[in-house]
């Protein structure tokens, strides 16, 4: 199933792209929904996509020891997730459980990284914008711990 171009537009992977690419990078998305509860994958799996979350929330866990998995963040509409799979060693960093019902595009990651080759300028827009969202989960990861453990 197709995705309305229109949700894609309000993500922040495409702010910077301009209408051709944006256009382009959207023909690869395919939609798919979750029900409450049901896992969309697993941390240490092939990371296989990226995901744009649409609608719902997506709660991103990881394994702690002992079978335990904790929360470590919420995706909000609009939020990209799983961008593991355009950085080696493409393994998914955690595992993503459906909170509420939802749908998202996932793009597949060889896909994109076949046509990030081809096109080197939509390639570095993209990445630009990954990077961004890496370095500002790293950061409220960090101020989880100080809130944990105490600065």
């Amino acid at each position: 199933m197709t995705v309305d171009r229109a949700l894609l537009k309000r993500n922040e992977l495409f702010t910077t792209l301009d209408d051709g690419e944006a256009a382009m990078l959207a023909k690869k998305a395919v939609s798919r929904t979750y029900l409450a509860g049901e896992e969309i994958f697993q941390e240490n799996e092939e990371a296989y996509a990226i995901c744009v979350l649409l609608e719902g929330r997506v709660g991103l866990m990881m394994d702690v020891g002992n079978g335990r998995r904790l929360t470590v963040t919420t995706v909000e509409p609009g939020e990209i997730f799983a961008w593991s799979g355009l950085v080696a060693p493409y393994q998914f960093t955690s595992t993503a459980r459906a909170v509420e019902d939802c749908t998202m595009a996932a793009f597949k990651s060889e896909d994109l990284r076949r046509m990030f080759d081809e096109n080197p300028r939509l390639g570095y827009q993209v990445m630009r914008q990954i990077s961004f969202l890496i370095a500002q989960r790293l950061r409220d990861t960090h101020l989880q711990l100080l809130g944990l453990f105490g600065s």
